[in-house]
């Protein structure tokens, strides 16, 4: 059965990134879309705050020996991979307007099914927990998301 939340948001996300990115686009000029090769994208540091924030919640949520594995699966699916920022940036001021905008409609896309299989794998280890365990994850998930480090 589909969540009507997630439902509505997967019919809304696609034209709202769309109108979102087209927006900030015309305001950009065009030197600065060629030039978004991301050098601030700092792989190892992203990695260790990753690391630093699973293993606080893996502490807090005491997790069983039987939820071991989940655990395991779920931090390797959410796990921060290599960022291809500069090669999916590269060159776009040598494309015309379409082409640059379906190049970043596809990457939209392919950010769009990482967060697909991100939503999956959570999915599948919160329902291994009980439900304190959930009302921890909920807390500090959403801490992360919102970017807060506050308790």
């Amino acid at each position: 059965m589909l969540h009507p939340i997630k439902t509505k948001f997967q019919k809304l996300s696609m034209p709202m990134s769309l109108l979102l990115l087209l927006t900030t686009i015309s305001f950009l000029p065009m030197s600065a879309q060629a030039d978004c090769g991301h050098d601030h994208w700092d792989q190892a540091k992203h990695s260790e705050k990753f690391e630093k924030r699973m293993t606080a919640l893996h502490d807090e949520l005491a997790l069983s020996e039987s939820q071991q594995v989940a655990w395991q699966d779920f931090t390797e699916a959410l796990k921060p991979k290599a960022h291809k920022a500069e090669h999916e940036h590269a060159n776009l001021n040598e494309l015309t307007t379409p082409e640059r905008l379906d190049r970043m409609l596809s990457m939209m896309k392919l950010r769009q099914e990482k967060m697909a299989s991100h939503v999956q794998s959570i999915e599948k280890f919160y329902s291994t927990l009980t439900s304190e365990q959930q009302k921890i994850f909920d807390q500090k998930f959403s801490q992360h998301l919102f970017h807060s480090d506050k308790p």
